[in-house]
């Protein structure tokens, strides 16, 4: 269901992607591209989950909070699967 080739996800970023991504991420809105290269190389939820706690801790210089973080992985996570799943099905 995903976009596959370069210009498929090209145009899926472009598209309203890279924006709808920004405004998920709360306090990882800075790491958008660390994210986005998580998401397209459909990496597990529990990858982000990580992700997300390292850029916390180490980025963004605050404490450990893995309830949080997986709370804004899978929130992430789940409009992903719909954004990217939407834009396969309008490409035909």
């Amino acid at each position: 269901m995903r976009p596959r080739s370069a210009n498929e996800w090209r145009d899926f970023w472009r598209d309203g992607g890279e924006r709808e991504l920004h405004s998920q991420l709360e306090e990882f809105a800075p790491h958008s591209v660390r994210i986005a290269t998580l998401l397209g190389s459909n990496a597990p939820e529990r990858a982000l989950v990580a992700e997300l706690g390292r850029i916390r801790v180490n980025e963004l210089k605050m404490p450990r909070d893995p309830e949080r973080d997986a709370a804004v992985a899978s929130r992430i996570y789940a409009w992903f699967e719909s954004a990217a799943g939407a834009r396969r099905t309008q490409m035909g």
